[in-house]
């Protein structure tokens, strides 16, 4: 059969500290295991290559691939090869800031555990194109060479990155 074991009072009070939110004074507490965090490298992505169009290459993945089509969308009157206005650019914008939305980051030197989104911010104020991201993302938004569509997909981005 099971053994049977009696909590006393402090211990079911530390129990209830570390799992029931409501008891807890911490605004936001996050934890962190396998299924909701993101690497460090996930986020950065890596260098690799591909073309877009014709004279325009951009990194695949991460916060360079997000830096480098946002320049990209800062630029569009340089590029008249870019025929839909930036619609698809500011699509894989808003889908690919979708996916980290809901992540965490596993953050080694604080042992802590954060958003993901706030990573984000941070790596891109660190990339060589990138301001602020809100910032960046304003820019194309006032942008007059950017489709109407593609605007309304700025614009969730920047929902999205401030965590409304």
């Amino acid at each position: 059969m099971g053994k049977r074991f009696e909590l006393t009072e402090s211990e079911k009070k530390e129990i209830q500290k570390l799992y029931l939110l409501e008891d807890s004074k911490n605004e936001d507490r996050k934890f962190c295991h396998a299924g909701n965090t993101k690497s460090l490298e996930e986020i950065v992505g890596d260098d690799e290559i591909e073309d877009y169009i014709e004279g325009v290459q951009l990194r695949k993945k991460g916060v360079n691939s997000l830096a480098d089509r946002i320049e990209l969308l800062k630029t569009i009157r340089l590029h008249p090869k870019i025929s839909d206005g930036g619609e698809h650019l500011a699509y894989s914008i808003m889908n690919d800031l979708k996916s980290y939305k809901p992540y965490n980051y596993f953050d080694e030197a604080n042992k802590g555990c954060n958003k993901a989104m706030d990573k984000i911010i941070e790596l891109y104020k660190e990339n060589e194109h990138g301001e602020e991201l809100v910032k960046d993302l304003e820019k194309v938004y006032a942008n007059n060479h950017v489709n109407p569509r593609a605007k309304e997909f700025i614009k969730n981005c920047i929902i999205i990155v401030r965590g409304k």
